[in-house]
């Protein structure tokens, strides 16, 4: 027979139990009720419905980060950054770009949530995020692609969202955007090899000018040939600024329009006959140099033409530790033997 306090009890967990499973329930209900009222849009197919039939439509792909914002306009067969005076882009990383955004397809949603737009690289670059903003118009100005990027996931997917819509996508596909301007000129076509240079000539900004020679091939060192009366610091003192031109790499491009002469000149030689001259312009506190080509092989006449093709009429920005190594002061690397006294 049970006792009052046992019926006590029992009445007590039947009752939390109760009220354990209709919290549960609600629980559930809520869940259920929050999904279809969220807003939450489930998708599938393609990101982008019917865009690989208009690729070879578009005639600009615009790209915004949190530090740049800049153009690409189809150019004929090519392409060109807007604002660089027609200066080429990299035609085929720009078509790699249309063709990867014409793959994306939808995975499934994620969240909705502003608040967890961060853990996905998803907040706007305009909002001061680290997402990548691209837009993509056709020659008759429509929009044929819009959407914000953000951070990879794995190998081959991209978390999504459109703007103005805070609901968020994962995305199968790659799609790899430069987010900086000069990445997309081929600001890195001077490379003569750190083996091939031969000879420099340096007309700094200040100071003599001065003759950095190797010998061979087998030499490691460059000698100062001229002026006469300095010595280098060290046996290798010259050969940051005789091995500059081995590979280069430009910060910009504009036209070469300027009316002031030339503040400074470093001109290379290699062991092939190939010669190449920079002469260097002031424009406030930036440089930017001009370049020219010149054969005196028959063996470098190809290598002159390609140069000479892609600088000519053109002016690039130095950064400053090319500055520092391409026009370096001689007293910078050679001490004078027997200095001119002070005079009183």
């Amino acid at each position: 027979m049970t006792s009052l306090a046992e019926q006590h009890r029992l009445r007590e967990a039947l009752i939390l139990g109760g009220a354990a499973c209709a919290a549960l329930v609600l629980a559930v209900a809520l869940l259920w009720m929050g999904s279809r009222h969220s807003g939450q849009v489930e998708r599938d197919g393609a990101v982008l419905p019917g865009f690989a039939n208009h690729i070879d439509d578009v005639r600009t792909i615009a790209i915004e980060t949190s530090d740049a914002r800049f153009e690409l306009e189809r150019d004929g067969e090519g392409w060109a950054l807007a604002g660089r005076s027609g200066f080429p882009a990299d035609a085929a990383m720009a078509e790699r770009v249309l063709q990867n955004l014409a793959n994306l397809t939808f995975e499934g949603s994620r969240t909705r949530l502003p608040s967890r737009h961060p853990a996905l690289g998803l907040v706007a670059p305009d909002a001061g995020g680290e997402a990548t903003h691209i837009e993509v118009r056709d020659y008759d100005g429509v929009v044929r692609a819009d959407l914000i990027v953000g951070q990879v996931r794995g190998e081959t997917g991209v978390y999504i969202r459109f703007p103005g819509d805070d609901q968020t996508y994962a995305a199968s596909g790659t799609l790899t955007l430069a987010d900086e301007p000069e990445r997309w000129m081929h600001l890195d076509f001077l490379a003569l090899g750190v083996e091939s240079i031969a000879r420099v000539r340096i007309r700094p900004e200040t100071g003599p000018s001065y003759f950095l020679e190797r010998p061979g091939l087998s030499v490691r060192n460059f000698a100062l040939r001229s002026p006469s009366g300095w010595r280098p610091i060290t046996p290798g003192a010259g050969n940051g600024v005789g091995a500059v031109l081995s590979r280069l790499r430009f910060r910009d491009v504009r036209r070469a329009t300027f009316t002031d002469p030339s503040v400074a000149a470093h001109l290379a030689e290699t062991f092939g006959g190939l010669q190449v001259e920079l002469q260097v312009f002031a424009d406030g506190d930036d440089r930017w140099a001009t370049i020219r080509a010149v054969a005196l092989t028959d063996d470098a006449e190809a290598d002159a033409l390609i140069l000479n093709e892609t600088a000519d009429g053109w002016a690039f920005l130095l950064s400053d530790l090319t500055i520092d190594r391409l026009i370096r002061p001689l007293n910078e690397i050679a001490i004078q033997r027997n200095p001119a006294p002070d005079t009183p």
